[in-house]
């Protein structure tokens, strides 16, 4: 192959498009490098290229649909501006993630709906398109969408006609370019011969070979890949099958005209969407205007909510704002305290020392009183004893 080969993984959600994904991918087709992480649904990974997820969402988006309205893509489509926009992200996205790879492989189902868009994108990179078709019964992926997104949310019904819808869509869109067909029973059943159908189908070979990826292969095929699991006892001739299951059972039995069959189910299909499609589109367009109005009300107990937390927040801001001016204040006034506490303890310690200097002058005065009456006595006694030598003196003077 001279020219790089690119594999796009088509198939309703749910359908084991990541099983397939992963399993070529382990037989040498490349990956994008930023895929979606693990999550419930799919423990074992998506295996699906986020950034191409989120530039077919802002398409749909832009031409009024979604990953599950069961309306045809609108009328000119392809020439809408968003799609412009799209095609110049998708060829980054694809120069960016696989600019080197000679055989890739990208799985996203919304793809489904674009097919067109996507093979314009890989023709104006000179990258030879092939397309897988990947399909699962009908009742098992009714039920596990209903697990994914709530068994109140839609009925089997809705989720039957998506399924013939993205079928479809992209059998009709693949017409031109090689091409194959992998169901999920096929895929587990014996996945070496089928993916080995596949590569002879799409033209091209496994860079790995069925011996070197036995292990890791069998290894991620497990029971738990198959979480709901129709009646494969069932007789696939039964009268009462509908118009689904009558596809599905074209897609695994795969008669020698089978694609032709898949092409006239395609137009009977097309036929009885154009009569239902108008009630159809009305009923989707309830549930979005539902949804809007839902996501009104939510912003607005949102909002509410936001003016609750500002309202309290302001006030507790207040508040807090007043108990720090209150604490600045009552700071002044303990520091003011402090100061004229100072002040009384430095008066009176000087008192103190004033009280010490006059207790030692009063007991320097005790001591001269003292002296001064200790002196006087003596001067009394003196003078008693020489008034009687006086008197002494003239009495005998006298005689």
């Amino acid at each position: 192959m001279n020219n790089p080969t690119a594999i796009l993984v088509l198939g309703m959600p749910r359908s084991g498009t990541s099983a397939v994904t992963r399993v070529l991918n382990l037989r040498g087709a490349a990956l994008s490098g930023n895929l979606l992480p693990a999550a419930k649904p799919n423990p074992k990974g998506f295996f699906e290229s986020a950034d191409a997820l989120a530039i077919h969402e802002r398409l749909l988006t832009a031409l009024g649909r979604t990953w599950f309205d069961v309306s045809e893509m609108p009328e000119g489509w392809l020439e809408h501006p968003a799609t412009q926009k799209a095609h110049e992200e998708l060829v980054e996205l694809v120069q960016r993630e696989y600019g080197d790879q000679a055989l890739w492989i990208i799985k996203e189902p919304r793809m489904c709906r674009i097919v067109p868009l996507w093979l314009r994108v890989l023709r104006s990179l000179n990258i030879a398109p092939r397309a897988l078709l990947v399909t699962r019964h009908p009742d098992e992926v009714a039920s596990s969408v209903a697990r994914m997104v709530g068994e109140d949310k839609w009925g089997a019904k809705h989720t039957e006609i998506l399924w013939l819808e993205y079928f479809f869509e992209a059998e009709k869109a693949t017409r031109e370019i090689p091409r194959s067909i992998i169901t999920y029973d096929q895929l587990l059943m014996d996945w070496a011969v089928s993916v080995e159908r596949v590569a002879a189908e799409l033209e091209l070979e496994w860079p790995v070979s069925i011996e070197d990826s036995k292990q890791e292969v069998d290894a991620y095929l497990g029971v738990e890949n198959r979480h709901h699991d129709h009646n494969s006892n069932a007789d696939p001739q039964r009268k009462d099958r509908t118009f689904a299951e009558r596809v599905y059972s074209v897609c695994n039995e795969m008669r020698s005209d089978y694609w032709q069959v898949i092409e006239n189910s395609q137009i009977e299909f097309s036929e009885m969407l154009a009569l239902f499609s108008s009630p159809m589109r009305e009923a989707v367009d309830r549930a979005l205007e539902q949804r809007d109005e839902q996501n009104l009300l939510q912003q607005a107990e949102l909002q509410a909510l936001r003016q609750h937390h500002n309202d309290v927040f302001y006030k507790q801001h207040t508040e807090l704002s007043e108990l720090k001016e209150s604490h600045k204040k009552m700071e002044e006034a303990l520091s003011e305290s402090r100061v004229e506490i100072s002040r009384l303890i430095n008066s009176l310690n000087e008192v103190s020392c004033e009280l010490g200097v006059v207790a030692a002058r009063e007991k320097t005065c005790q001591q001269q009183l003292h002296d001064t009456q200790a002196s006087y006595a003596d001067l009394l006694a003196l003078t008693a004893r020489r008034t009687w030598l006086v008197k002494k003196i003239f009495s005998i003077a006298k005689k």
